[in-house]
């Protein structure tokens, strides 16, 4: 049944049924979030005929489609993006926002500018606050991640977790503990040369590379753009004699 709507290229309804086939799919998706009032929007995004997206409309009475619009942050309908799911995670989404008027000719122009390379994918991010500090750990956010990670004069350990994640807290502990002896001068590590940074994994996405499970530790070295992950046991003792191991 996919495989045929995928052929005559029109417009299919958003469901939960259908979008793990969506997502699995792998291919690209144009998808217009509307709701009941908005017929007009809806009879001119279904003009639209393409074969390299799936073309979907998502009316926000079904359950799904909040969800989906929560996930992407969209605060007022109707709203179009094109998403891209790279894993099976609805988490995994990444979008390219559509902000003129929804338009058939309009439409066309920005599936050909993608189509060309010309559009990227959105960062999603939560906004950069005031409090760039928990606990001596940096708050790392989507948009300040690159700065964090390509910074030249300090090596930076990352730590990706998700806010309903167990193990998570006990970790984040650990890692509290770890800073504070860095900081302490006590251990071999130069505190001047390593920062310990936090990002939360479901609400900021990286481009980067793939976070397949939560918690997660990279370090980001000032002189390899190649990460290297943690894989030891999550204890202080255990990431202190991993770092010092770097000679860093």
């Amino acid at each position: 049944m996919l495989l045929f709507l995928i052929q005559v290229a029109q417009a299919i309804t958003f469901s939960k049924d259908v979008a793990s086939q969506i997502f699995e799919q792998g291919k690209p998706a144009l998808i217009l979030f509307y709701e009941n009032s908005q017929q007009d929007q809806l009879n001119e995004f279904k003009k639209v005929r393409n074969e390299n997206l799936l073309l979907v409309e998502a009316n926000n009475q079904d359950k799904s489609v909040n969800r989906l619009i929560q996930l992407l942050q969209i605060d007022k309908l109707p709203a179009i993006k094109i998403l891209k799911c790279e894993g099976k995670r609805w988490q995994d989404v990444q979008s390219i926002n559509y902000d003129d008027q929804i338009d058939y000719e309009k439409l066309n122009k920005f599936i050909l500018r993608y189509k060309e390379g010309q559009l990227f994918y959105d960062i999603q991010s939560e906004d950069v606050t005031g409090k760039q500090m928990e606990e001596g750990i940096e708050i790392v956010v989507g948009h300040n991640f690159d700065e964090y990670v390509e910074d030249t004069n300090r090596n930076y350990l990352i730590y990706f977790y998700s806010q309903d994640c167990d193990l998570c807290a006990s970790m984040l502990q650990n890692l509290v503990r770890l800073n504070n002896q860095i900081r302490s001068g006590k251990t071999s590590i130069k505190p001047n040369k390593v920062r310990i940074g936090k990002i939360n994994g479901e609400l900021n996405k990286i481009h980067r590379h793939k976070i397949e499970k939560y918690p997660t530790l990279f370090m980001y070295q000032m002189n390899d753009k190649n990460p290297i992950e943690y894989k030891g046991d999550r204890t202080t003792e255990g990431m202190l004699m991993w770092i010092e191991s770097m000679n860093i």
